[in-house]
């Protein structure tokens, strides 16, 4: 069984969802009933031109959204792998990252059953986004993503600084009739956020992409992170692709805002970083595990990436902890 719906905007998703498994609206709160799973969606319409919702959940059967009749003109976030709850699985290859995509793109939205959201989802309009930062930033990417005329999508790792609004958004208790106004500053402090990292990367022209395209960049993403002791060459990435080297690089870079091996590296290190944090593995085990022979260079890397040396960090967490 399937539960599927279509909806125009974030609060109508709400509506319809609670609908098709039996719970009701409340203070833009649908609670999962524990016979489709755990959990629950939370959703916030600061007014047309933005909107919040707030996803964490697992439920027993396969989900579809869409979205095929959604205001003009909007842009969407979605910040994946970034609450902290007992519905988030650890242990497993998930980073916390964020998508950004254009209109075109977000038609459709396929989750199978007993997958895990932890995510919240921003959508503004792009002309009031232009309004917002003001017409200083003049950055080539910023402005094709304002422009908003083309199929176009970006991933970004999710670093410390958007964790911690992330962590505002959600363990936040505030009286009702403040909740709006915060929520509304947050959902703007988390898009600043982004923006900040969009803005390093390199200034070149972008490309509108299909959908085949995207799928497959993320069936090569996925191959490549599935063995973190060794990436896969790029002739066999390209094969299994079916793109040319050319083509697959150059795509890659634009999505995910890194070269093949960096997203690679970075990717590892996180992971590393994860098995220092919750698993309290030595450092040695971890770099032995992640394919390092020489841990003199895992700790190189490790604090070129992470901003620490991985006995350093490791210490700061167990402190945390």
């Amino acid at each position: 069984m399937k539960i599927e719906i279509k909806s125009k905007d974030g609060l109508g998703m709400l509506a319809a969802f609670a609908e098709k498994v039996g719970s009701t609206v409340e203070n833009g709160r649908v609670e999962v009933p524990e016979g489709f799973g755990i959990g629950f969606i939370q959703g916030y319409s600061f007014d047309e031109r933005l909107r919040m919702m707030v996803l964490n959940y697992e439920l027993h059967q396969d989900f579809a959204i869409s979205r095929r009749n959604q205001p003009a003109n909007m842009l969407l976030f979605n910040f994946q792998h970034i609450i902290n709850s007992p519905k988030s699985r650890k242990g497993t290859k998930f980073q916390p990252s964020v998508q950004i995509t254009t209109q075109g793109l977000n038609v459709e939205l396929f989750i199978p059953k007993n997958t895990v959201q932890n995510s919240i989802s921003l959508s503004i309009d792009a002309s009031y986004l232009r309004e917002l930062i003001g017409a200083r930033i003049n950055h080539p990417l910023i402005n094709t993503i304002l422009e908003n005329k083309h199929p176009l999508l970006f991933e970004e790792f999710v670093f410390v600084p958007l964790l911690k609004v992330v962590d505002d958004i959600t363990t936040s208790n505030l009286p009702v009739q403040l909740q709006d106004f915060y929520y509304r500053l947050k959902t703007q402090e988390l898009i600043c956020q982004l923006l900040i990292s969009l803005v390093s990367r390199d200034d070149k022209k972008v490309q509108g992409l299909n959908i085949a395209d995207i799928r497959m960049l993320y069936q090569v993403k996925e191959r490549l992170i599935h063995n973190l002791e060794e990436a896969p060459s790029i002739s066999e990435l390209s094969k299994f692709s079916g793109m040319s080297e050319t083509k697959l690089k150059r795509l890659f870079n634009q999505v995910f805002g890194k070269s093949i091996f960096q997203y690679f590296q970075n990717f590892r290190m996180q992971e590393a970083a994860r098995l220092l944090r919750e698993e309290r593995l030595s450092v040695s085990e971890v770099g032995y595990q992640l394919g390092f022979s020489n841990l003199g260079h895992f700790t190189k890397v490790f604090e070129g990436l992470i901003g620490v040396k991985p006995k350093r960090y490791s210490k700061l967490s167990n402190e945390v902890l």
